[in-house]
């Protein structure tokens, strides 16, 4: 592995580990961010080429997608189309404008454009239309925590020690020292299957079956279940199926009606949604692999990001400090993390039956929906 290479999977392990701490924020849409881990992007943005730069981009995307058990869903789009757009707008305005412009300006410009790119492919994929209501509020937020973010990356470059010494061309990376599990790949097809027959099945109450089997996959998978984040993207659905009336009236709030029909449409939706949500947990614990580069600068980002999540844990001192202190140790190598090893709960076995029932349960759903 080049340096280069190195290099570019620890900067993508660093937005890892910023991306999951912003993952344990309660939101009100599921693919509502503040942008933390863009910070690692705005303090590399003038010493790292374009080729570099768009794996950085892809490897956040991805690794965010395998953190937060996402990458097998429609939110992996929506999140991919923010990464991307947001990444390469905030190259283009450093490159453009250079020092005329500060971190904070840049920061504006990157999530103006992520929150633009997330809201078309979010009303394409899962909302419809009536998810640009939320643009003032997503615009909003988006301008205040860029210019914090903006700010704290301004600080960092003036106080923090880290980043020009590991932008030099003298400084390596050291290779991380973990111990890698081996790709489950029945394991892999079955549940590749499973979110095939999720995205064929009809109607709230099968799509309700459906998600309960893939949460007993997930359990069985050792993956943990967290339910706020889903009840919220229900809920962000049946508020906008407000908007869109269809069928007979169940309920009214005033000027707006909640119908029979765009309830069961936001229900189907957010069910859907919630099952490849889960099953896209479960599919990550099976450790898929990816061929070439991309697949090996993935698999060492993730190396890269349990070790600085094992560094910040265990640096001590003001915040700067910390934060270089967990960086150069994660970067010289005088941390090792070893694999998550649990213990299966259930053999692939009794996954692939459940698996099974999915199935099965998706082609009732057409034949008698």
């Amino acid at each position: 592995m080049s340096p280069t290479d190195r290099k570019i999977s620890f900067i993508a392990a660093s937005t890892l580990l910023l991306s999951s701490l912003e993952h344990l924020i309660p939101k009100p849409l599921p693919f509502l961010r503040l942008g933390l881990a863009n910070l690692p992007l705005l303090l590399i943005l003038q010493s790292i080429d374009y080729p570099s730069y768009f794996f950085i981009l892809l490897l956040k995307a991805i690794g965010q997608g395998m953190v937060g058990g996402t990458l097998f869903s429609s939110l992996f789009l929506i999140s991919l189309a923010g990464t991307m757009s947001s990444g390469y707008a905030m190259k283009l305005t450093k490159g453009l404008l250079k020092d005329r412009v500060s971190l904070v300006g840049i920061s504006v410009v990157g999530a103006f454009v992520s929150n633009l790119s997330q809201l078309q492919i979010a009303s394409w994929v899962v909302y419809g239309p009536a998810i640009w209501v939320a643009a003032p509020v997503m615009l909003g937020l988006g301008m205040v925590t860029s210019i914090i973010l903006g700010i704290l990356g301004e600080r960092y470059m003036r106080h923090g020690s880290f980043p020009e010494t590991f932008l030099s061309d003298s400084f390596e990376v050291a290779l991380p020292t973990t111990e890698e599990r081996p790709p489950k790949v029945e394991r892999t097809i079955v549940l590749i299957i499973a979110i095939g027959a999720i995205l064929l099945a009809k109607g709230p109450v099968p799509l309700f079956a459906i998600t309960v089997l893939m949460y007993v996959i997930q359990w069985m998978s050792n993956r943990k279940i967290r339910l706020i984040p889903p009840l919220m993207l229900l809920l962000s659905l049946i508020l906008i199926s407000l908007l869109e009336p269809n069928g007979q009236v169940i309920a009214t709030f005033g000027t707006l009606a909640l119908t029979k029909g765009a309830l069961a449409l936001a229900l189907t939706k957010g069910l859907r949604l919630i099952a490849l949500l889960s099953a896209s947990q479960s599919l990550v614990s099976s450790n898929p692999r990816l061929k070439g580069r991309l697949g090996s600068l993935l698999v060492l980002a993730l190396s890269y990001f349990g070790i600085l999540v094992s560094g910040f844990r265990t640096a001590k001192g003001s915040l700067s400090e910390r934060i270089d202190g967990a960086l150069f140790r994660s970067a010289e190598g005088t941390l090792r993390v070893s694999a998550d090893d649990h213990q299966e709960r259930s053999s692939s076995v009794l996954i692939i039956i459940t698996a099974i029932l999915v199935v099965g349960i998706s082609l009732a759903s057409r034949v008698w929906g």
